[in-house]
């Protein structure tokens, strides 16, 4: 034999074993593959009586589903009516539950912000302006105008309660004659919002009393001249035959001769 054989042998037996777990290799990773494939999409087509099975029970779902979906729309509602009615009725407390459980339900809309905004500023109010209170008051007013932008009553609330609440009767002021920075710049918020309110509102009396009283409250007597008269020469406008009879006409009449009586 030649000296050459038992290498070939080995070589050959090297060669066949490489071969052959080579190949056990590549049957457990198409059969691990295989497994995977199965599991996931099955070993199969779909047959089209299977698709209709399916199809079907997909729609036995989805009414489910917009059944549960159109109830909670339905009883988000109810509670948004349960807070407002509760708002009309002073229970402030409850017109905030219902108007959280409205917005849990979905109801999360401008109009129910700005009522539980109003519930807040009011049981600030009756608690002395209670900052922490008035704080969500004034968050629940920004929501309702982050989500409309064009809801101008929000404004004049939140005008108010700036004033009322976070420049007038504010916690920290030291004395009856003295501001913090933090309250005039309340104060003017207040103003700023007020005279937005007044731009799309012109016909509002309230808002003009408003920043008449404010301005004179700073010290501004000729912008507050400047808000009466400008009241005064809008209703004249708009009513020329009975302008003097005018109840918001004739309190400004008399606002302006306070100050011709100082």
């Amino acid at each position: 034999m030649s000296h050459y054989t038992p290498v070939l042998l080995r070589h050959l037996a090297i060669l066949i074993a490489l071969t052959t777990f080579g190949c056990e290799i590549k049957t457990c990773y198409q059969e691990a593959k295989e497994k995977h494939l199965e599991k996931r999409y099955g070993n199969r087509p779909p047959s089209k009586g299977q698709l209709a099975d399916w199809e079907k029970e997909i729609t036995g779902y989805e009414k489910i589903i917009n059944e549960k979906i159109d109830a909670g729309i339905k009883t988000g509602k109810v509670y948004r009516k349960l807070g407002e009615s509760y708002a009309l009725m002073e229970s402030y407390d409850l017109c905030i539950k219902n108007l959280d459980k409205a917005a849990e339900y979905g109801e999360a809309v401008a109009e129910v912000f700005y009522w539980q905004g109003l519930c807040y500023a009011n049981m600030a109010r009756v608690n002395n302006w209670q900052a922490d209170v008035a704080r969500k008051a004034e968050q629940a007013f920004l929501k309702a105008l982050n989500l409309d932008k064009t809801m101008n009553k929000v404004k004049y609330e939140l005008a108010v309660m700036y004033y009322a609440g976070f420049a007038r009767n504010n916690q920290y002021r030291v004395l009856n004659d003295t501001l913090t920075i933090s309250q005039q710049q309340f104060q003017e918020k207040a103003i700023e919002l007020m005279k937005e309110y007044k731009s799309v509102e012109p016909d509002q009396a309230k808002a003009y009393f408003f920043l008449a009283g404010l301005h004179k409250e700073r010290g501004e007597n000729a912008d507050a001249k400047r808000e009466m008269q400008e009241l005064m020469a809008f209703i004249e406008k708009n009513s020329k035959a009975s302008y003097k009879r005018n109840i918001d006409y004739l309190r400004a009449e008399e606002y302006l001769k306070s100050f011709d009586h100082k």
